[in-house]
């Protein structure tokens, strides 16, 4: 199983917690409107206010400064993704966390994959077949990272 396929999977199931203090950090869940969802923008988990969201670019948990923050490239201990009760993925861009196997994802990489499942392009009427968000989600996501490649390449010519 991918992780994209592990990620569509576990939507509403898993959760972030910070791997430093033990802090719940939000459901993994595409509902938007769910206040423990990581894509409620306007929740504590999934806000850029949010006390205990990892979008917060000034709180502990969010930002390049933070120090239990994924986006802190040095953060000695990232986020972590809990399924069935045991730690599944590290959530970092510390390219030198050593992990003893767990896979890492990026946290824009996570956040962008639940917003993605979350998208309907008719918001009256949402996609109700999880294998439809799940696949409309990866395309979107390979859209992005051809889009990413093409810019990058084009900054090294």
């Amino acid at each position: 199983m991918s992780i994209l396929q592990f990620l569509a999977a576990a939507n509403g199931i898993a959760q972030l917690w910070s791997s430093a203090d033990g802090q719940f950090l939000g459901l993994l869940s595409s509902d938007r409107h769910d206040t423990n969802s990581i894509s409620n923008l306007h929740g504590i988990y999934g806000s850029l206010y949010g006390t205990y969201s990892i979008r917060n670019p000034h709180g502990l948990y969010g930002g390049v400064h933070g120090a239990h923050s994924p986006y802190n490239p040095y953060c000695g201990n990232p986020p972590v993704v809990f399924y069935q009760n045991q730690i599944v993925l590290v959530i970092t861009r510390n390219t030198n966390f050593q992990t003893n196997g767990l896979p890492i994802i990026d946290p824009d990489f996570l956040l962008g994959v639940f917003m993605q499942l979350g998208y309907s392009p008719n918001m009256f009427y949402p996609i109700s077949n999880p294998m439809d968000s799940f696949n409309q989600a990866t395309w979107n996501t390979q859209q992005f990272l051809i889009q990413s490649a093409a810019i990058i390449a084009s900054m090294f010519r």
